[in-house]
């Protein structure tokens, strides 16, 4: 049952509305309240829940009116707020009240429509922006314009490029696709994007480790291929950036365990243990890192680079195609007869896509213990290439943290792997 109709059951479908665009009013109307008594606004907490009550009874006239209340009553109150603009005097605030007012008279009119969800979103985001208005300036009072010109080119290539990729499979055996490589780079602007943002106006260490922990829900190899040049440029961040690199791979862990719960549940008595202890050193020693971080002090004087790094996004895509191909290639060559040694290449780029594959075999042709020993050497495949993006591209600083901390985690599932075989 929908929560409207619950409601329905106590009011009438009129009284609901009328109370759900008083509310929407009342929401808006205190925010621009709140704002009047800094400014000299038109309206406050009475004008809104009026305007929005407006529009509702308009719209929720007989059906023998048709939409004309609505269409003559909105160029009316354009036209009447438009008075009220340039009647002001100068300097005197009021646009952004008066297309709030517009606003709060249209989601009225969604609400007569039953437009209930619709309307409380739009009147939660509306109140938002409003709130903001303090946050959003003092944030560009802070941007540069290099920072400005990288913030064009990001949703360029996000939101112009990237959509008219075309989605069709081609080159060798139709593994690869325009889409799915452009979706790679994005994703490794993106991290480099949020990274820079994040310890800008956070502070390296909040900003470092919310990157890691958003990253490593994406993808873990693509943190270590963005914060392992970071670390090299700031000496005096390579311990907080490091820890980010194991911090981030160590998400791995859980988030391939709820794929395998989702496709193969019994696989998870068999991951459960190396899961567990490869995810326990991860952590150990992304705390010990964590410790050796920079004292809040030299914060500010940190160097943080260029926020929109496309050449390194475009190596990074790259080398995902020429990891495909590689996966390919040894597919046609190998055949089926390696289960461990495709577990191993496939973890070169991928971790999810062997996962699933092993979740599916495991309730199809071999046991879920077996399927759950290839997925184990796949992680260990993954981690040993990040640990090599670090050494290669953090330089020695990164590369002996991150090498330490992700050489312990391959031994803990090396030996596991090794003792298994041989009890089994």
């Amino acid at each position: 049952m929908e929560p409207h109709q619950e409601i329905y059951n106590y009011l009438s479908p009129f009284l609901t509305g009328l109370l759900l665009s008083t509310g929407i009013g009342l929401i808006i109307g205190l925010e621009r309240e709140f704002n009047k008594l800094q400014q000299n606004s038109t309206a406050g907490i009475r004008t809104f829940p009026i305007v929005s009550i407006l529009g509702f009874l308009l719209a929720s006239l007989p059906a023998d009116y048709g939409v004309w209340p609505v269409v003559v009553a909105l160029p009316a109150l354009i036209l009447l707020l438009g008075f009220d603009h340039f009647n002001k005097p100068s300097g005197v605030p009021g646009h952004t009240t008066h297309f709030a007012l517009v606003a709060t008279f249209v989601l009225g009119t969604m609400v007569a429509l039953h437009l209930y969800k619709e309307a409380l979103a739009s009147a939660v985001i509306i109140v938002t922006l409003l709130a903001l208005k303090e946050t959003f300036t003092s944030t560009l009072k802070k941007i540069t314009h290099a920072e400005l010109l990288s913030i064009i080119k990001f949703f360029i290539l996000a939101l112009l490029i990237l959509p008219f990729l075309p989605s069709r499979d081609f080159g060798p055996g139709n593994i690869l696709n325009a889409y799915t490589i452009g979706w790679v780079v994005v994703i490794v602007s993106l991290l480099n994007f949020a990274g820079y943002f994040l310890v800008k106006f956070i502070g390296s260490g909040k900003g470092i480790f919310l990157t890691a922990l958003l990253g490593g829900l994406i993808s873990s190899t693509a943190v270590a291929w963005s914060f392992a040049p970071r670390g090299k440029e700031n000496p005096e961040l390579a311990g907080s950036y490091a820890s980010g690199i194991v911090i981030s791979s160590s998400i791995m862990f859980p988030r391939l365990a709820l794929l395998v719960f989702i496709f193969n549940p019994d696989m998870l008595s068999a991951l459960w243990l190396p899961f567990s202890l490869m995810f326990g050193t991860a952590m150990f020693f992304s705390w010990r890192l964590w410790r050796k971080k920079i004292n809040p002090e030299t914060e500010q004087e940190i160097k943080i680079g260029n926020p929109l790094n496309i050449l390194s996004a475009l190596s990074f895509g790259a080398l995902f195609v020429g990891i495909l191909l590689t996966v390919y290639y040894a597919g046609i060559y190998l055949g089926d007869k390696g289960l461990y040694l495709s577990a191993i290449i496939s973890g070169l780029a991928d971790t999810d896509a062997i996962t699933i594959s092993m979740a599916e075999l495991g309730v199809q042709s071999i046991s879920a213990a077996t399927a759950a020993m290839v997925v184990v050497t796949a992680t260990l495949s993954n981690t040993l290439v990040k640990m090599g993006i670090s050494i290669w591209k953090g330089g020695h600083e990164i590369g002996s943290k991150v090498g330490t901390a992700f050489g312990s985690v391959l031994l803990v599932g090396i030996l596991y792997v090794l003792i298994n075989l041989i009890l089994n």
